[in-house]
């Protein structure tokens, strides 16, 4: 079985083209995003997205090897073979599944190796590996089953792979088949994981065990022994019964418990407000520190700091969470938390009618005023990339306030202050 094993490797299409799916996981890795370097749930995602192309090109070879056999009139030799059927094409299948994880595990390696440095304790996320594996054992069982069904050269490649990349695209992320991004306050749940993964298995047993070989041949069929043939008949009702049970199975990932991890904290120079992430979000901490400290030092009486700034998901409360975020990579937002956080400490809550519509500006002006203070750069500067609609005359005013001497903010700040009047409550 090893030769035969061997053999397959050899000829398989995929050995010539595994450079191209290397350099292709390599750009998907690199073109999409940096953000996930030295973060590793990120990290681990971004390796597992190279599926969205190495899956279609899985499936499209394992398709081309399926019907090899077929294409080269061999049922009958086959038949006769001392070894039952399923042998050669569990070995045709492996040989494709082992050519094209060698790809992807190039991507995982490339990943860890670039994360280690900035990453600090801990390493790749198996679960989101997992996945990853998963939907290329899903794309080659499929490819492999409609090869050996259809045994065309060039049409059932072709189509598996344009059918498979659209199919990926379009309901794979709603079935939970791959995720964009690797979010620390979030972690992979077992049981879809788990569910996935058995999917997988059943998909490849029917591949492998299908007992028709190409449309051509219809009049030979190779028959199974009974427990054989058990194995195909449980693997087929499992297909059936699992896909919809992973429609209905609710999201792949799950909040992840922040008892389950100690926070990383820092605080500016002994002073100031302490400022908690998740231990994976550690390399933002001198950015966050920095904003934490800039918030601290502004020079009017009426601006408190929270005892502590925490990132999202490390103290959820009953009535929500209040802590900052870090949208991939940019610490922008989480200088909209911070500046909330102040806000709240330092005047309360602020909840004008709607009417009022100059104490709602007033609100908003403060707020974007202390998330530029909090940056210490040009508004414009901090507010590239970020999207926020209907707020762009408060944003002009806040920018043009942070460009006053302090004296001159002062007074601004109580101009805003005041178009608030009583609806702010600690």
């Amino acid at each position: 079985m090893l030769k035969i094993y061997a053999i397959e490797l050899r000829r398989s299409p995929l050995l010539a083209a595994l450079p191209a799916l290397i350099v292709v996981d390599l750009l998907v890795l690199f073109g999409r995003t940096r953000h996930w370097i030295g973060v590793w749930p990120e990290a681990s995602a971004a390796a597992q997205v190279a599926t969205l192309f190495l899956g279609p090109a899985l499936a499209a070879v394992s398709a081309w090897q399926a019907g090899r056999g077929a294409r080269a009139g061999m049922p009958e030799f086959l038949q006769g073979a001392a070894r039952p059927l399923w042998h050669a094409e569990a070995v045709r299948f492996a040989a494709t599944l082992t050519l094209g994880c060698a790809a992807y595990l190039v991507g995982c390696l490339t990943a860890a190796a670039f994360s280690l440095k900035d990453a600090g304790p801990g390493f790749l996320w198996p679960s989101y590996l997992l996945l990853g594996c998963a939907s290329l054992v899903t794309f080659a069982a499929l490819g492999h089953f409609a090869g050996r069904l259809w045994p065309s050269a060039s049409f059932t490649p072709v189509l598996c792979a344009l059918v498979g990349f659209v199919a990926y695209v379009g309901v794979g992320k709603g079935y939970g088949l791959y995720v964009l991004s690797g979010d620390p306050t979030q972690k992979i749940a077992p049981g879809a994981l788990g569910l996935r993964l058995l999917l997988a298995l059943a998909l490849s047993v029917v591949a492998v065990f299908l007992t028709r070989v190409a449309k051509a041949d219809r009049q030979t069929r190779f028959y199974l022994p009974t427990g054989t043939r058990a194995v195909m008949a449980l693997s087929t009702v499992m297909v059936f019964a699992l896909v919809p049970l992973i429609a209905l199975s609710g999201p792949v990932r799950v909040l992840r418990p922040p008892a389950a991890v100690t926070p990383a904290c820092e605080r500016a120079g002994g002073h100031g407000a302490r400022v908690c992430v998740w231990p994976e979000h550690r390399k933002y901490l001198p950015d966050l520190v920095a904003m934490a400290d800039r918030l601290s030092r502004v020079p009017q009486d009426w601006i408190k700091q929270p005892a502590a700034y925490y990132e999202y998901g490390l103290r959820p409360t009953p009535f929500g969470d209040i802590g900052f975020d870090i949208a991939e990579g940019h610490v922008r937002p989480a200088a909209m938390g911070m500046a909330a956080q102040v806000s709240a400490t330092s005047m309360g809550r602020c909840t004008p009618p709607e009417s009022e519509e100059r104490a709602w500006q007033a609100s908003n002006r403060l707020d974007l005023w202390l998330e530029y203070r909090a940056m210490g750069t040009d508004p414009r500067t901090a507010d590239a990339g970020l999207s926020m609609v209907g707020v762009a005359e408060e944003q002009r005013a806040a920018a043009e306030a942070v460009a006053l001497s302090e004296r001159e903010q002062r007074t601004w700040t109580a101009e805003q202050r005041a178009r608030l009047g009583t609806w702010c409550r600690k």
